[in-house]
């Protein structure tokens, strides 16, 4: 009898014990810090992150490239390496801006494909190593919206490292280092010097002897797959009204040659009939030297979609873009500011 009141007390501390690491549990994942690290992607090494102080802007904030010194912190930022041209860019500046004004490295391997089509290279920010392990045992750190503005990205502890991701297409994240990455995005020589001789032998076939005589006036146009593929996510394409009042835009510009780029050439001579003095691009030139060549181009009309938009910002002048990207209503929508202007530039011309 003394030996089963014995072991019922036991089974009761033990179910005590038990109860209380359950409740203690239960209470550290209804924690808001506990899921906003939970890492989406899987890694050997799951990490969660505490809290970090919340970023407070300063007039400070914004970076000083000549006063900049090397950091002192032990962190470091890594991001997805993946995707097509236009992701992978707004992928690479948002990290490049973040790290920068943290005044930390920003790691990518030797290996990214962005290093085929662009001259990229190390600098007090960027850091291409061919080892980059460390970026396995990171914590991960997710925007709230895809093509939105998330300041919360920026509560960063200095001393730890982390992999930021997904899309990060807002040019916030950027807006103040954009001189530096247009020295780190130059194209690669072959795809320059292609791109370079294209435009040359247009601006010949146009009788004019001079690059400097012409007004090139980039077109890029994207449907496919926004109307197929993944149009029930809530894409919509521009229309011919908005490409007729992008062009109306430039009709006072004179020697003017339009470059056309897309996959969908026949609809866009099917709906541009009317307009003169076109070079439409073969899209079997592949994307990189399209790219290339609305890079090349005085201005640029863009229609939706991020590559259309780093041409137009590759190209340093005017840029009009179709304004509804998105359907109203759909989870896409969600996913862009209210008024779209994280995502566009607030210079460029929304029609």
């Amino acid at each position: 009898m003394e030996r089963t009141d014995k072991n019922g007390r036991r089974f009761q501390i033990v179910a005590i014990i038990a109860g209380f690491f359950f409740f203690l549990g239960y209470l550290l994942v209804q924690t808001p810090e506990f899921h906003d690290q939970l890492p989406v992607l899987k890694t050997p090494h799951i990490k969660f992150d505490p809290p970090s102080p919340k970023y407070k802007p300063t007039n400070n904030t914004r970076v000083n490239n000549a006063s900049r010194t090397p950091s002192t912190h032990s962190g470091f930022l890594c991001g997805p390496v993946k995707g097509n041209v236009g992701n992978r860019l707004f992928v690479f500046a948002s990290i490049y801006g973040i790290a920068k004004m943290k005044n930390i490295p920003y790691i990518i391997p030797k290996n990214d494909k962005l290093l085929s089509v662009f001259n990229l290279f190390n600098d007090s920010t960027l850091q291409i190593l061919s080892d980059v392990r460390k970026c396995d045992s990171t914590f991960y750190r997710r925007e709230k919206q895809c093509c939105g503005y998330d300041p919360s990205l920026l509560n960063l502890d200095l001393t730890k490292g982390y992999t930021l991701i997904t899309y990060l297409q807002s040019w916030k994240y950027f807006e103040n280092v954009q001189a530096n990455l247009r020295k780190q995005l130059t194209f690669r020589t072959s795809i320059r010097e292609w791109a370079n001789r294209t435009l040359e032998k247009i601006s010949r076939e146009h009788n004019y002897t001079r690059r400097d005589d012409v007004t090139f006036v980039g077109v890029h146009v994207r449907r496919g797959d926004m109307m197929r593929s993944v149009a029930s996510y809530g894409y919509q394409v521009a229309t011919p009204e908005y490409l007729h009042k992008a062009i109306a835009k430039f009709q006072n510009i004179s020697n003017i040659i339009y470059i056309v780029c897309s996959l969908e050439i026949r609809w866009v001579q099917e709906h541009l009939r009317n307009l003169t003095n076109v070079f439409y691009s073969d899209p079997k030139h592949g994307a990189h030297k399209d790219m290339a060549l609305l890079a090349g181009c005085d201005h640029v009309i863009t229609t939706v979609g991020t590559f259309g938009w780093w041409g137009g910002w590759l190209s340093g002048g005017n840029v009009t873009y179709f304004m509804w990207p998105a359907k109203q209503g759909t989870g896409l929508r969600k996913q862009f500011s209210k008024d779209f202007k994280d995502f566009f530039l607030p210079d460029w011309i929304g029609l």
